[in-house]
């Protein structure tokens, strides 16, 4: 079952000018307040504010001025490279068709246009929603497909998706367990530098904490084919642990040099985590 909507992609990307649900760079006649500006700056008496005019130092008038709501571009560009066919405490696969189901109904029902990019060595192309669209149909098609679909390859086509998203800048959820090297991702982000990047993290419990303490451990490398056999033990758990806590730090790292927050999903697709990180930078 697919988690709560998500609801609070507000304060977000610079947005068009066309009437929609979500806070624009442009002030007009929404319902959310922006600032306060002098009468003489912005001349409409009905919004007025008594209040901040007669705190003002200098006995100027004030009126209050608000955010024109806009319509947005929503996209998810997705890994559909080997690894993400992992199973362990969940299926990564399922959870990208949950996000995919998740964000595109959120964003429809909203009145914002979902786009959807799938990549692995290559661009999907049967996999691909671009232009965004209003229709939700189109996601759920999708979404049958992915479900059929064996993930094979790496995650380098991911590069290429960037040409695919419009020109004005746009909501982008970067859906990824992001195996790959920094220069990689710096690049993607290099390429999606006009639009607002969501990076959503998808890991498995299984990969790292959840290793037995003793015992044989066979690791697969799934983009590669190859599989080592490994006596587990206390100090070689404590290793890989502490390789995957490093590559937490570094993937934090590498994203807030780009001005954006990477959401780590350990338990499979998770909404709430979404709403969360939206309810802190709306404050």
């Amino acid at each position: 079952m697919i988690e709560n909507n998500i609801f609070y992609y507000r304060k977000s990307a610079q947005y068009n000018v066309f009437p929609g649900a979500h806070t624009g760079k442009t002030v007009g006649n929404g319902l959310l307040f922006k600032q306060h500006k002098p009468l003489i700056a912005a001349p409409d008496p009905r919004h007025i504010d008594l209040r901040a005019s007669m705190l003002n130092p200098f006995s100027q008038y004030q009126v209050k001025s608000f955010q024109q709501q806009s319509r947005l571009n929503v996209f998810l560009l997705a890994d559909l490279s080997a690894s993400m066919g992992y199973q362990g405490q969940y299926h990564k696969q399922q959870a990208v068709i949950d996000c995919l189901l998740s964000i595109a109904k959120s964003t429809h029902l909203i009145g914002d246009r979902f786009g959807f990019v799938g990549c692995s060595d290559q661009l999907k192309s049967p996999l691909l929603i671009s232009p965004a669209t209003l229709q939700q149909g189109r996601a759920n098609e999708i979404a049958k497909q992915l479900k059929s679909t064996v993930l094979s390859g790496q995650a380098s086509g991911l590069l290429q998706a960037a040409d695919y998203l419009p020109d004005s800048s746009a909501l982008v959820f970067l859906l990824s367990d992001f195996y790959m090297p920094e220069s990689f991702i710096e690049q993607q982000m290099q390429r999606l530098n006009k639009h607002t990047v969501i990076p959503l993290v998808l890991w498995d419990k299984k990969e790292s904490s959840d290793l037995p303490r003793w015992g044989i451990v066979k690791l697969t490398d799934m983009e590669q084919g190859k599989t080592r056999t490994l006596w587990m033990r206390p100090s070689l758990k404590t290793k890989i642990q502490l390789a995957f806590k490093q590559k937490q730090q570094q993937l934090q790292h590498c994203f807030r040099r780009f001005g954006c927050e990477p959401i780590f999903m350990e338990q499979g697709y998770s909404a709430s985590l979404i709403n969360q990180y939206f309810l802190q930078i709306t404050g």
